[in-house]
């Protein structure tokens, strides 16, 4: 599996992320992301969606696409 946080800034991702941040049912996360974070609640990326949203994705949360 791959570090996400490892990840270079600019290259394209697509994982998947509880609804709401905190469901059992998971939405499809595509897009770009912009940068790694650490916080109070652990390490984080910023993603910009194809929609053009950008939203921190906590990666505790995180279930990657195969």
């Amino acid at each position: 599996m791959v570090n996400l946080s490892n990840k270079r800034n600019g290259r394209r991702i697509e994982v998947l992320y509880p609804h709401n941040g905190n469901s059992n049912v998971l939405r499809s996360v595509k897009g770009v992301k912009l940068r790694s974070y650490t916080g109070p609640g652990g390490k984080g990326i910023t993603v910009q969606e194809d929609s053009g949203q950008i939203r921190s994705l906590s990666l505790k949360k995180i279930v990657q696409m195969s």
